[in-house]
């Protein structure tokens, strides 16, 4: 018959007694041992291993095991012992050998990745000058100030599709990944989807530029003191799971990649720049983005130099960034834009009075400015935004305004934007407007 051989790293080979029999069955057989703390019946993963080689010998995996290997994201080398049928010669390593990796894995939260592999872009953000700050100022005020900087500065990338993998100090380390199961339902290729989401990762960090000219601002007024920041940005493959003691793990990413974006961040010190990004990057962006300069430079741990490049912002205008800054100006012009809006609109629909009558306009104008700017800077990540949009479409039906209606608002919006920025108003952001408000009135009246 079959063997199946556990590497511990002593090869120990036992002989199958049926083709057809589980791992599992096939180690107890042998009085093996093999974790199986809830009986072989694939509650528990104390009982999974790691396919080294026979992988084809092995059946497929069951509902049962399906549901267990997609919630914790395992790759296909990993099986449930219990579940997997062997039909040939089959090598494998356990994954749990003693009480240690039986605490480990045991501490496992529902939502717990052991570690997968994924191509992601890796960004690095540290403050400069926080040194200076922290000298000269209390700790209370230290530690307002950074959690202030920190909260302004990730939303960009949260906006965009980003994730926070850990705050560092006085910095950021985020990561924008390929999701394989988004792309297989998209019409993209592999090399559209990577250029998709390095658009994503660049207009966040140009967005956290403009976060910062605001940051300074609150706190020159507060504490005399002003920032600046530099950017490392990367791309790659990295590792992504569970990282930690058993009772404190936390998702993070690692790899040659991750370092390689790290050092790009400390990089723009010896270059005098702020935003660098590699050339891994560089190739799918080159004819949308303005660069400063290019830097060829051997980074500590590499043996070859490597290019990386200064970047300055998009060649052309990029419509959401347009609308995001048109709109935080106009606010900065007029912060009664909403209570416009509303005069503006209730006046040329008269009809729709009746709606607001109980309703206290101011509050209602906070309210709708509060809801549509938080759109307006989550337009770079649409799936964040695309239930909110119809969720708010639901409650306006339930106030009697029918869907047909919902394209009303437009008008009232693009004046009150006129309104607002005078002069700066032009043909291009009253074209990108249009867009973007019909686009947001569709979802809206989406089921």
């Amino acid at each position: 018959m079959f063997d199946l051989s556990f590497l511990e790293p002593e090869r120990k080979t036992l002989k199958i007694k049926r083709s057809g029999d589980t791992i599992l069955e096939t180690a107890i057989a042998h009085n093996f041992p093999l974790y199986h703390l809830c009986g072989g019946n694939a509650r528990c993963t104390t009982c999974r291993v790691f396919v080294s080689d026979g992988l084809d010998s092995l059946s497929e995996r069951n509902d049962r095991e399906k549901t267990i290997a997609d919630r914790k994201g395992w790759p296909k080398e990993i099986r449930l012992s219990c579940q997997t049928e062997i039909f040939g010669n089959v090598e494998v390593q356990r994954i749990i050998r003693d009480e240690e990796d039986l605490k480990n894995i045991t501490s496992e939260r529902k939502n717990s990745k052991t570690g997968e592999e994924c191509y992601a872009a890796i960004l690095f953000l540290d403050i400069k000058g926080f040194t200076s700050f922290t000298e000269s100022s209390l700790a209370y005020d230290v530690v307002f100030v950074l959690n202030r900087f920190f909260q302004e500065m990730s939303d960009p990338i949260l906006n965009n599709g980003g994730f926070i993998d850990k705050f560092i100090g006085d910095g950021i380390l985020a990561y924008f990944f390929l999701d394989k199961t988004k792309l297989q339902t998209s019409q993209l290729t592999l090399e559209d989807a990577k250029k998709q989401m390095f658009i994503q990762a660049l207009r966040a960090c140009f967005r956290i530029f403009d976060q910062l000219k605001k940051f300074n601002v609150y706190v020159k007024e507060r504490f005399h003191h002003e920032f600046d920041i530099r950017l490392g940005l990367h791309a790659g493959q990295v590792i992504y799971g569970d990282i930690g003691h058993s009772d404190h793990k936390s998702q993070t990413v690692l790899g040659d990649t991750v370092n390689v974006a790290s050092r790009l961040e400390v990089l723009n010190k010896k270059t005098g720049t702020r935003f660098l990004i590699s050339d891994e990057i560089y190739q799918y962006v080159s004819d949308i983005i303005q660069i400063q300069k290019k830097i060829l430079t051997k980074l500590r741990g590499k043996t070859e130099r490597m290019a990386a490049y200064s970047v300055l912002g998009f060649k052309e205008k990029d419509q959401i960034l347009e609308l995001q800054r048109s709109l935080e100006l106009a606010l900065q012009l007029n912060p009664n834009l909403a209570r416009d809006f509303y005069i503006h609109f209730l006046e040329t629909k008269p009809e729709f009075q009746k709606f607001f009558q109980n309703t206290d306009m101011e509050t209602q104008a906070k309210k709708l400015l509060a809801m549509f700017g938080k759109t307006i800077e989550r337009l770079g990540n649409l799936n964040q935004i695309q239930i909110e949009l119809q969720n708010l479409g639901k409650m306006h039906e339930e106030m009697g305004i029918p869907v047909t209606d919902f394209g009303t608002i437009a008008p009232s919006l693009l004046y009150a934007l006129e309104k607002s920025l005078g002069d700066q108003w032009n043909e291009e952001w009253k074209s990108i407007w249009e867009t973007a408000l019909g686009s947001l009135v569709r979802l809206m009246g989406m089921k």
